[in-house]
């Protein structure tokens, strides 16, 4: 953690977004931190969630038709969700919290003592911050999505002050037991603020401790951060691919579009999953998966058969429906027993090494 003795005070750029919509917020962290440049300053993006949406995660199976019409009628949005989690209800009682820095040894512990100060300014003692999640009392408080590259450093967390699964578990579809079971197990693995505090609070007084932690535990001078012309760019366009996923006949995976460089680079994505947690580290050169390691809380059986697909893998030009195919078919023919699907692995390796 960084120390919360005297330092030099830095800047820091502040974001406050207000009320918008999930995939709104969603794409303004897009914008910023998939930008080609290291940030000069640290950005902060506050975020109160708008209206009632329903992301669908790692929970979408091979073209399943995921009763889009309960959802019409019920008045609800959805997205598919790229950033990890499961079927999730986003509502007023839900915010964001981004942090974007740059990739420096000064920056690695920053994430963990924000969030460890401000839950210790709400008096909670029983926590632990990690880049997939925060934990309160052995239940997920926080969502957490981490992105490392060569230049840039993010997370961007969703904490919820109220549980709500009862929507959830009552979609209809042709999976409604399973539906069931999985709203069912996010109620038993996650926790609200609000029932952690034993207390109702507000957006406006999290924010507000926030800004505190920044300014007097963190020695952060902030200012208002306004976006500049490309981060506006990249914004309209992760907004447009978010708003393409509300697809009226069946939920499909699909990517943006990035631009490509023959320059080789490191990327590490995070996801978290509802039995646990996937990681994908990847090194790219003229748009080929040069290496590929993944790791996380699975077993292999077996251990061997993961070095195996790690080199299935590599040498592959990263194109979606390509992807897709090598690691389904690795899948089915080797009978790999994971907490995670084939789509988690193809979403991870797109974003991870910035293809589509």
């Amino acid at each position: 953690m960084i120390s919360s003795g005297p330092r030099i005070i830095s800047k820091a750029r502040l974001l406050a977004l207000g009320e918008k919509n999930i995939e709104d917020a969603l794409s303004f962290f897009e914008a910023l931190s998939l930008g080609e440049k290291k940030p000069e300053y640290p950005i902060i993006l506050l975020h109160k969630n708008k209206g009632k949406c329903v992301s669908l995660g790692c929970f979408q199976i091979a073209e399943e038709d995921f009763s889009i019409d309960y959802l019409r009628k019920k008045g609800l949005k959805y997205f598919f969700r790229l950033h990890g989690g499961d079927v999730m209800l986003h509502d007023e009682d839900q915010i964001g919290i981004g942090l974007i820095v740059p990739n420096d040894e000064g920056y690695k512990d920053i994430y963990s003592s924000l969030m460890g100060f401000l839950m210790k300014r709400n008096g909670i003692k029983n926590f632990q911050v990690t880049n997939d999640y925060i934990l309160c009392f052995n239940k997920i408080l926080g969502e957490v999505t981490y992105l490392e590259k060569e230049n840039v450093l993010c997370w961007f967390t969703v904490i919820y002050l109220k549980r709500n699964y009862e929507e959830i578990a009552g979609l209809k579809s042709p999976r409604e037991q399973l539906i069931k079971e999985r709203a069912s197990k996010l109620r038993e693995n996650c926790i609200g603020l609000e029932q952690v505090l034993r207390k109702k609070v507000s957006e406006e007084q999290i924010f507000e401790m926030i800004k505190n932690v920044l300014s007097d535990d963190l020695n952060f001078e902030l200012k208002s951060f306004r976006l500049g012309l490309n981060e506006k760019k990249l914004l309209w366009k992760s907004r447009e691919k978010l708003r393409k996923n509300q697809i009226h006949e069946k939920v499909q995976l699909k990517y943006m579009q990035f631009k490509q460089s023959s320059v080789s680079r490191e990327t590490l994505f995070s996801k978290r999953l509802i039995n646990g947690l996937l990681r994908i580290w990847v090194k790219v050169k003229d748009n080929v998966l040069d290496k590929v390691s993944i790791s996380g809380s699975f077993m292999f059986e077996p251990p061997e058969k993961l070095e195996v697909f790690e080199k299935t893998l590599e040498g592959n030009i990263i194109e979606e429906p390509l992807l897709t195919e090598k690691v389904t078919e690795f899948f089915i023919n080797e009978k790999i027993k994971a907490s995670f699907t084939p789509f988690d692995v193809v979403e991870l390796l797109c974003k991870a090494s910035g293809g589509k």
